[in-house]
């Protein structure tokens, strides 16, 4: 058989045969889809850090400047310092970002809530061959004061001493009530108004000096007085009136020139040689009525009148010739003894503890007073008594331990400490409040408690009128069931008396407990979420007791209701503090959180060691020494009772 030739093959169908040569043609198509994917990726990683410290910025910027207003909405000043922390934050040009500037404003129909937003955009890299030259950034951000339910009550020093001047901190002078008018009012722009849906925030006032202001703020059960016909002890005065019954009465006669007494009119001499007018005769024998001894023993009483002019009896009305006289002298013998009202005439004024009656005085309406008297209408240093009285609704305290001394123990309250108890039950005269009724009170002297030289020298005191928990939708608005706004209420504030803090206390704490007389407004919010309880105390002295003041505890110096009646201004003063503390640790004991802030000038140095104690830890308490100072404080208690968090 003969060979056979094979065809040779040519280059482009062995090419096309060899799959060796794909991969080649393959990634020379893959380079710009991977080139545009993977810068896509730098790009989109740039972007989001860039973003990411954008957000950073802008919650910085929304929590600084919530925390700065002190307004109800944002003010200038507020927005400059969040921009100050957004721009720390974020400064410009980073990533190199495009400029732009952050819109920071009070949120629109919230403008407690603070909202910023910020957009600009960062160039691409890789992306711009592709036609992307820029990515836009865009955050938004808001903070606001996450508050709950919140009760807070304001005990507040409102002592004769508030009245004193004080820096305002910005190189002039005010008064100390005046900046804490002031600091309360930030205290609301700080904290704000709540909602009862979300978050209900109620403010309460408790003013206090020597006693509190909460009688008319209590149900009448609860004060002595409160049933018909009750009566609290005072140390007042009364007028002590004859007896009816007589023992002896004796009858003499006397001419007007002869001193010898004759038991008849016929065997009287005649008065010739020593003529007298009828006029005369007349005011002769209306010689005023003489008395003589003392109550409550016999007491004799002589009255004249005028028996014969001329030989006529009795003496005519009319007539001047000169004639002889004679007068009639009647000597009365009485066992004298307190007959209200009854006797035959007023004998004299006695001072001591005496029962009132109170019942009327507590409706508070004015009322006569019954220590007033027209024949003696002064004390016996010619103060005048004032013929009608009303309540102002300061009370006595109810009935306490007079054994507690400064070395007691503050672990727990006596049983029989009634006035120390903050939820026992107005049941009976130890447990309920009796009338501060200044008016009828004396020293056994005579002299009147009441007078305008013992009120301004804060010897007694009634403060302004405490105020229940409300909830204010704004510092102007007045809430149902009250008789002014926030601010009027603040403006109408008092500076009178002296200064005992556990008063003020203990009736910021009864007004705050939820298991208390006002358990009924406090236990439960709306809402029926927890309820946050505070009580902001501020003061600008140390507690000062005085034997010689009338307040809460009556009139120390005779009552003797917190010590014995000897003990001195520095003994009664260590007691008061004693008594404080034990407040203190049950009211924090109810889980009630206490911030305490001094005012004061700072040459006097810092409040005393009792009061910083009843703080509920040393973050709790501090001081002020300028009216703007005391306003940043007030703030400051704001700002963490609030608890600042970001919204969005």
């Amino acid at each position: 058989m003969g060979k056979s030739n094979g065809h040779q093959t040519g280059f482009l169908a062995r090419l096309l045969r060899n799959q060796a040569g794909n991969t080649m043609a393959i990634v020379a198509a893959a380079i710009i889809p991977l080139a545009a994917l993977i810068g896509g990726g730098l790009d989109m990683g740039r972007s989001y850090m860039a973003r990411a410290r954008i957000q950073q910025a802008c919650d910085a910027a929304a929590l600084a400047g919530r925390r700065a207003m002190t307004t109800s909405s944002m003010t200038d000043s507020d927005k400059a310092e969040a921009k100050k922390f957004f721009d720390f934050n974020f400064p410009q040009g980073t990533f190199q970002t495009a400029s732009f500037t952050p819109v920071i404003q009070s949120k629109p129909g919230e403008t407690t809530t603070v909202q910023v937003t910020a957009a600009t955009t960062i160039p691409t890299t890789v992306m711009k061959m592709f036609g992307y030259s820029t990515l836009a950034l865009s955050v938004t951000c808001e903070s606001r004061f996450d508050i709950g339910n919140t009760d807070v009550m304001l005990v507040l020093d409102t002592t004769g001493s508030m009245a004193y001047s004080i820096s305002d901190g910005n190189g002039g002078t005010t008064t100390r009530l005046a900046a804490l008018k002031q600091a309360v009012k930030d205290f609301y722009d700080t904290l704000g108004a709540g909602s009862d849906s979300t978050g209900r925030i109620r403010y309460g006032f408790m003013p206090y000096s020597s006693t509190v202001n909460v009688g008319y703020q209590l149900p009448s059960t609860a004060l002595v007085g409160g049933r018909s016909g009750e009566t609290w002890t005072y140390n007042s005065r009364r007028m002590t009136y004859y007896n009816n019954t007589a023992l002896t009465t004796s009858t003499c006669y006397r001419k007007y020139n002869n001193n010898n007494c004759r038991t008849t009119l016929a065997t009287a001499e005649s008065d010739s040689g020593n003529t007298r007018t009828q006029s005369q005769c007349y005011n002769w024998g209306n010689t005023a009525a003489t008395l003589s001894g003392s109550a409550p023993n016999t007491i004799t009483k002589v009255t004249y009148t005028p028996e014969t002019y001329n030989g006529v009896s009795p003496v005519p009305s009319s007539g001047s010739t000169a004639r002889s006289c004679v007068r009639r002298e009647t000597t009365t013998t009485h066992n004298s003894g307190y007959v209200a009202g009854t006797g035959w005439s007023e004998l004299k004024l006695e001072y001591g503890d005496y029962d009132i009656p109170v019942s009327a005085y507590i409706a508070g309406s004015s009322i006569a007073n019954p220590t007033y008297y027209v024949s003696t209408p002064n004390d016996v240093d010619g103060e005048p008594v004032p013929a009608t009285v009303t309540w102002s609704g300061c009370i006595e305290e109810r009935s306490t331990d007079s054994t507690i001394t400064a070395t007691t123990s503050t672990a727990s309250v006596p049983d029989n400490a009634h006035d120390l108890n903050i939820d026992e039950a107005p049941t009976d005269t130890d447990t309920r409040w009796r009338p501060h009724w200044p008016e009828v009170e004396f020293t056994r002297a005579g002299a009147y408690l009441n007078d305008a030289t013992r009120i301004s020298g804060g010897w007694n005191a009634c403060p302004s009128q405490s105020r229940r928990l409300a909830s204010y939708a704004s510092r102007s608005s007045t809430p149902a069931g009250m008789t002014s706004s926030f601010n009027a209420y603040v403006d109408g504030l008092i500076a009178v008396g002296g200064t005992y803090h556990d008063i003020g206390m203990l009736w910021g704490a009864r007004f705050l407990s939820p298991t208390g007389i006002f358990a009924s407004d406090n236990a439960s919010a709306p809402n029926g979420f927890n309820i946050s309880r505070h009580i902001v105390f501020m003061t600008d002295g140390d507690m000062s007791a005085y034997q010689s003041v009338y307040g809460a505890y009556g009139y120390q110096v005779l009552d003797g209701r917190v010590a014995a009646t000897n003990t001195n201004d520095t003994g009664l003063t260590a007691i008061h503090n004693q008594r404080l503390q034990m407040l203190c640790n049950a009211v924090k004991g109810k889980k009630i959180t206490v911030w305490v802030i001094g005012f004061r000038n700072q040459s006097e140095g810092d409040i005393q060691t009792p009061l910083q104690g009843c703080a509920s830890s040393s973050n709790h308490w501090t001081m002020a020494y300028t009216a703007a100072s005391l306003s940043q404080k007030f703030r400051d208690i704001a700002k963490n009772i609030g608890g600042l968090r970001l919204s969005q």
